[in-house]
């Protein structure tokens, strides 16, 4: 029976059993005898075992490679953020304010930008749109985040009289205004408001209060006198004659320098505030008036009336010479 059973299984499945085999012998071996008997595991098991483990641990290691190549680029990128960042930070503030002051002092300027840069974005929002002077006070914003403060408060203080005081003066010092002042900022100036247009004025104003000690003179009240008696010029803004004329209704005198760094420090280390008329560069895009108040360590103080920031910076005098078309100091008559 066993006989007559493997040929037909030969017959059905080919007699070639090397290649072809019931499944039911596939463990099995024929012996001399012609029977069968229970085939030995074969070791090929094993090697598949070995070869499955190997396949296994190439796959880990690709993953492996892969995983490093992932995190190599993402810190070659971060590597390039921080390049382009402190790229950007020595171009808006390194660059010009170590010149002018130090690391320490850029390094806190730009922390300064930053602060008013966010809070500018909320104030951006409280702008009304169909308010007559809403582009103007974008404008104001986009070119300087430190005017949130004002911007956020000028539809409820527009209308607001203008101060008649700037508050208390120190004896013998300069004391610092700015033209965006919500005191005087939203009052009128040729045709804009002192906060656009009032640098001149507003640089007048620290002058004269410093040098007489009279709080009364404000900037609204010098930009009035300087409508009133033709020293605004229009798109051209203040005109310098009140510099040199217009301030002598206020009793002091105002005397036109040479661009020299010995005629400057030798008017400032005498007590003469000197006021400035800017070309663009660090303070302005278009024209400015910048007033510099007194010499620290080498250095200048100044007081920019469009600028908190800018106004605690002591600057070196190389980085002012280029930047001043024309300067005046002042004097008490």
């Amino acid at each position: 029976m066993r006989k007559e059973s493997f040929d037909r299984k030969n017959e059905k499945y080919g007699a070639d059993r090397r290649f072809r085999t019931h499944p039911a012998d596939r463990t099995k071996r024929r012996n001399v005898d012609g029977r069968y008997e229970e085939q030995k595991p074969k070791k090929r098991n094993a090697d598949r075992g070995r070869v499955n483990e190997s396949r296994r641990i190439k796959k880990l290691r690709k993953r492996k490679k892969a995983r490093f190549l992932r995190k190599a680029v993402a810190a070659v990128f971060c590597v390039a953020a921080v390049i382009a960042a402190v790229l950007f930070l020595k171009e808006r503030f390194l660059d010009e304010n170590y010149r002018a002051g130090g690391l320490g002092q850029a390094v806190n300027g730009f922390l300064k930008e930053g602060k008013e840069m966010y809070k500018a974005k909320e104030a951006y929002q409280s702008i009304d749109k169909t308010d007559e002077n809403a582009d103007t006070l974008k404008d104001l914003l986009d070119k300087n985040p430190e005017t949130w403060e004002f911007v956020k408060n000028y539809s409820k203080m527009k209308d607001a009289s203008p101060a008649d005081t700037i508050g208390e003066v120190a004896a013998g010092e300069i004391p610092l205004l700015l033209q965006w002042d919500e005191r005087w900022g939203y009052s009128v100036y040729g045709d804009n408001m002192i906060a656009v247009n009032g640098c001149g004025p507003t640089a007048v104003a620290m002058v004269v209060s410093g040098l007489l000690c009279d709080p009364s003179v404000t900037p609204y009240k010098v930009a009035k006198f300087a409508e009133e008696q033709g020293y605004y010029a229009g798109e051209s803004g203040t005109s310098w004659t009140l510099m040199s004329e217009g301030v002598q209704s206020f009793g002091i005198w105002g005397e036109e320098l040479g661009l020299s760094r010995s005629e400057v420090f030798s008017a400032l280390e005498s007590g003469c505030p000197i006021i400035c008329s800017m070309r663009p560069g660090d303070f302005t895009t278009t024209g400015h008036f910048i007033v510099l108040t007194k010499v620290e360590n080498g250095k200048i103080k100044v007081n920019d009336p469009n600028s908190r920031i800018r106004s605690g910076q002591l600057w070196d005098y190389e980085r002012l010479e280029p930047q001043i078309q024309n300067l005046w100091a002042f004097s008490r008559m």
